[in-house]
């Protein structure tokens, strides 16, 4: 039986067309996964009317995971540092897998305290450092989704088989 597996999405809104290229082909990669069963939790999922800040609130604290595509616009968004960041950084840490979705400076943006993580991103072939999902084209866009979802599988399996009770902290 496949464990269950809740994944708060978090971007900011200005990559909105990015995030949803990234996580279509993401998703494909995780539906016929043999061992999780994925929900991943979007601000796409707030109806007309509903008090949205209470929404992403509640999907934070239901969620298990995060998963962070880091942009410039991702780090420079207020409400990401003050609201989302903090579930996942902060005293009550869940697991994160921050996610390169757009290229940044490491050494000159402030990465909101996520310089503690090991962020992904495409080894780039012989060039230094990694690559962002946006920095991809074609087969590579590919190639980086099929690595991610084998990291995030990894992930998962180590978290399981770390804890005590064969569950998520």
């Amino acid at each position: 039986m496949k464990r269950s597996i809740a994944f708060f999405v978090s971007y900011a809104r200005d990559d909105t067309r990015l995030a949803a290229d990234l996580l279509e082909r993401l998703r494909k990669m995780m539906v016929p996964s043999k061992f999780y069963s994925y929900n991943l939790w979007r601000d796409t999922a707030l109806l007309p009317g509903e008090d949205w800040d209470s929404e992403i609130r509640a999907a934070l604290r239901a969620s298990q995971l995060g998963l962070l595509l880091i942009s410039p616009a991702f780090l420079g968004s207020d409400y990401i540092k003050k609201v989302e960041l903090p579930f996942f950084l902060g005293d009550g840490e869940k697991p994160v897998i921050p996610v390169l979705l757009e290229p940044i400076d490491f050494a000159r943006q402030d990465l909101r305290g996520l310089e503690r993580k090991q962020i992904f991103g495409l080894q780039a072939g012989g060039r230094k450092g990694l690559r962002a999902f946006a920095d991809c084209r074609g087969p590579e866009r590919r190639k980086f989704v099929e690595v991610l979802f084998r990291q995030i599988e990894l992930r998962l399996d180590k978290i399981f088989a770390a804890s005590p009770a064969g569950g998520l902290p």
